[in-house]
C-alpha cells in the first residue's frame, strides 16, 4: 500500500488521514520524496527476506490529485523497485471523478497500473453536495469513460450506502446506473 494522503476537499464521512489545505496540499513535492524513501526501504526488506511483492496499490486521499509529471515519477520509481508486469494487481485509486484526465490515465498504463478505481460514491448530485464532494454525477460519468477507454483492463468503482440524504431508491438508482456501465468491479 502506498498512501498518498491529499483530496482535492474533505468529504463528512471520511474517516482517512487525508490534507486538502493549501499550506499541507504545498507539501505534496517533499512528501513524495520522503514517500520514495520508505517505497526503497520496505522493497529491500522484501527482497532481503526473498519474498514476492504480488499486488500494489496506490491510495489515498486521492493519488490522482498529483499532476502528470508527479504521477509519472512515482510509477516509475515503484518500476525500479519490482518488477510491475509480474503483478498481479497494480492499483491506482483515482477515487474523485473531478481529478482524472486523460493524460493522468495515459500515465498510469505506460507504467503497467492493470486496475483503477473511479469512486462516485453515489449518483445523486445533491447527497453529493451534502457529503462535499466536489463532482457532479455526470464528472463522474466521464472521469469512467476516461478511464474505460485508456486500456486499463480492471476498473472498480465504489459506492456508499447509507449516506446522509440518500435513501433506499436513490442508493438503488445510483446502483442500477452503475451496473449498467459493466465495471468489472463494484464495492458497496
Amino acid at each position: 500500500y502506498i498512501s498518498i494522503p491529499f483530496c482535492p476537499s474533505r468529504c463528512a464521512y471520511c474517516s482517512f488521514v487525508s490534507y486538502t489545505s493549501k499550506r499541507l496540499l504545498d507539501l505534496i513535492p517533499e512528501y513524495l520524496e520522503k514517500l520514495k524513501e520508505d517505497i526503497r526501504s520496505n522493497f529491500d526488506t522484501v527482497k532481503k527476506l526473498g519474498l514476492n511483492v504480488r499486488t500494489v496499490y496506490i491510495g489515498g486521499g486521492t493519488p490522482t490529485m498529483l499532476t502528470e509529471d508527479q504521477l509519472r515519477d512515482l510509477l516509475s520509481f515503484v518500476a525500479e523497485q519490482t518488477d510491475v508486469g509480474a503483478l498481479e494487481e497494480y492499483t491506482l485509486e483515482a477515487g474523485r471523478p473531478d481529478t482524472i484526465t486523460e493524460g493522468k490515465m495515459r500515465v498510469a498504463v505506460a507504467h503497467g497500473i492493470n486496475r483503477i478505481s473511479v469512486n462516485p460514491q453515489t449518483l445523486n448530485d445533491d447527497v453529493l453536495r451534502i457529503i462535499g464532494r466536489s463532482h457532479t454525477s455526470e464528472d463522474f460519468l466521464r472521469a469512467y469513460d476516461i478511464a474505460k477507454n485508456s486500456g486499463i483492463p480492471i476498473i472498480n468503482t465504489d459506492v456508499i450506502a447509507g449516506l446522509p440524504g440518500d435513501n433506499f431508491a436513490s442508493f438503488s438508482s445510483s446502483y442500477d446506473r452503475i451496473i449498467g456501465l459493466r465495471p468489472e468491479n463494484i464495492t458497496v
